[in-house]
């Protein structure tokens, strides 16, 4: 989608801005900390533009309403205008969050890390499905490596690795899983991490990476564009491997089915205004002055172009599904 991006439009004249890189609906979350676009698997610098009409197609290809050959209706894609005006324009405003999120309250099994766990759900049964051996001198090297990038160097002294896995995450990469406990029996912090193996994808023309390490790339990102949701997050490295590190949080919901015109308006205000604030604050040679300027000169290319883009990848969606549907026919046959 950035190649095909780039191909569709000019960024010449686009401020560059550290991108989320990746805001579709599936990483737009809930945590105990609110609701936010999270997961910076592909945050790097790049054309402002590129982020709205990401998020646009996302939009688009979950719309219940979908049918009339639109991306969408005229006033949710103004809504995600007004919204990145106001994060661009006020900084310092809250966070603004998806009434469907932000309603939510958490399960009784999801208020602490111990019934978590116990309930076996998610993370909790992941880390019993694909446990490994817990003593690896691998994973304490992991966990090391990220204490140091966060200063708590002395923690291990505290905690011991009680429980390992080892889970199969998209495209190859693997999360490891370390469950931590104090040695202090008097003690009761218990920690649950998530060592997630990250991307290193090649620079490519109006999208580059400023970072030597991408979990740190992920974790400066996370500040920037969701500041706080995280929970204690850092980098790590282990030989050439590179990784991103978070405590996994007990709360994590997500939008799991089509959204209606008004949800549509909702997410975009509190999206646009998530996106224009990052963008905002990490413009590169000019300032968030001149990029709005520039978002309202633009915003009707880029929903054009968003448009495209949508179309194109639900020819290309046919065209799998009736590949497959031949393949299985001859199969069967």
């Amino acid at each position: 989608m950035q190649r095909r991006f780039v191909e569709l439009t000019d960024i010449g004249s686009m401020p560059t801005v550290f991108l989320h890189g990746n805001p579709h609906l599936a990483n737009y979350a809930k945590s105990r900390r609110g609701a936010a676009m999270v997961d910076f698997d592909r945050a790097r610098l790049g054309p402002f533009g590129y982020d709205l009409v990401r998020f646009l197609v996302s939009v688009s290809l979950r719309r219940a309403d979908d049918g009339d050959g639109k991306l969408v209706h005229g006033a949710v894609s103004e809504s995600l205008r007004r919204g990145y005006q106001l994060g661009l324009n006020a900084p310092q405003r809250p966070r603004e969050e998806m009434h469907e999120l932000r309603k939510r309250r958490p399960k009784s099994w999801q208020r602490d890390l111990v019934r978590y766990l116990e309930k076996g759900r998610k993370w909790g049964g992941r880390l019993a499905e694909h446990s490994i051996d817990a003593s690896e001198p691998r994973l304490f090297d992991m966990w090391a490596s990220y204490l140091e990038s966060r200063g708590e160097e002395e923690l291990t002294h505290r905690f011991a690795i009680t429980a390992a896995a080892e889970v199969p995450g998209s495209l190859g990469k693997v999360h490891t899983l370390l469950l931590l406990e104090p040695r202090d029996e008097d003690e009761d912090d218990v920690r649950f991490l998530d060592v997630k193996e990250t991307y290193d994808e090649p620079d490519a023309h109006g999208f580059t990476n400023p970072y030597r390490h991408n979990g740190r790339r992920m974790v400066e990102a996370g500040e920037l564009h969701a500041p706080g949701w995280e929970l204690r997050p850092g980098w790590a490295s282990v030989g050439d491997a590179q990784y991103w590190v978070r405590e996994i949080p007990t709360q994590n919901e997500k939008l799991r089915r089509r959204l209606t015109p008004i949800e549509q308006i909702d997410l975009c205000f509190a999206v646009g205004a998530q996106l224009g604030r990052a963008h905002g604050l990490s413009v590169q040679e000019a300032d968030a002055e001149w990029l709005s300027v520039c978002v309202e000169h633009r915003f009707a290319e880029l929903v054009d172009v968003a448009l495209r883009l949508r179309r194109e990848l639900s020819t290309a969606h046919r065209a799998y599904v009736d590949h497959a549907e031949l393949l299985e026919a001859a199969h069967t046959s």
